[in-house]
């Protein structure tokens, strides 16, 4: 089972070990510790872990212990928004929300739309954005759809931030200690060349195969969707 300390461990065993840079010992025995290199891991870890989750999240390829799915309630009142634009419905994430995934059809619908498209595994998906709400405490979920079976509502995919490290897989094990050795380096007396190089690692080799093996918990085909960022409408499909 995955630990904080643990993962932290595989970070510094990237770099070579924490070396002589406090304690003489390669590694630390708590992420809870009094030394430097473990109080630098603890502060770090939080902040990793959140990093780590959302960008698997945003390439649509989010960690299985994360994904949630919820209906997002009524619509926000219109002198409670701040301006939304050309958007026609605004809604509250669950408090819980680190990063929306989708918006998708909970059931079939029967309305078209030009925001609307389908990928090849026949779901429906539409184009959404998130923005502060009024008091500047939280998210709004932006979109022109109500998605949800009864079709008052929006029904989304999201991500949570996870604490607790026991359903960690191992992907996502090897994605935050890479990360973490990447912003460790210095702690331990690394250069920045050894900085950069873990930052190059999780980008171009450990984060694709995270990726890989999340996509192989579903559906593949149903996730391979075009990308419609800078608000571009196009129908693809059949709706």
């Amino acid at each position: 089972m995955a630990t904080e300390t643990g993962i932290y461990n595989i970070a510094l065993g990237k770099l070579g070990g924490a070396g002589d840079s406090e304690t003489g010992t390669a590694f630390i025995a708590s992420i809870d510790g009094d030394d430097k290199v473990s109080q630098w891991g603890k502060l770090l870890f939080p902040r990793i872990r959140r990093t780590v989750i959302t960008d698997l999240a945003t390439s649509e390829a989010p960690f299985r212990s994360t994904i949630r799915f919820a209906g997002l309630g009524s619509a926000v009142a219109d002198d409670s928004l701040p301006e939304i634009g050309s958007w026609k419905y605004a809604f509250n994430l669950p408090g819980d929300c680190l990063a929306v995934v989708s918006q998708f059809s909970e059931g079939s619908i029967s309305t078209r739309d030009q925001r609307a498209y389908s990928d090849p595994g026949g779901n429906v998906h539409y184009q959404w954005e998130t923005i502060a709400n009024e008091a500047g405490d939280g998210l709004l979920f932006l979109t022109d759809n109500l998605s949800n079976t009864d079709s008052d509502s929006a029904f989304i995919e999201y991500v949570i931030d996870t604490p607790s490290t026991d359903g960690f897989s191992e992907s996502m094990v090897d994605c935050i200690a890479t990360l973490l050795a990447s912003e460790s380096a210095p702690i331990v007396g690394r250069d920045m060349e050894a900085s950069q190089t873990m930052r190059a690692m999780y980008e171009n080799v450990v984060l694709p195969k995270a990726k890989k093996v999340n996509v192989s918990g579903f559906n593949n085909s149903a996730r391979y969707i075009s990308n419609y960022r800078g608000g571009r409408s196009k129908t693809i499909g059949s709706l």
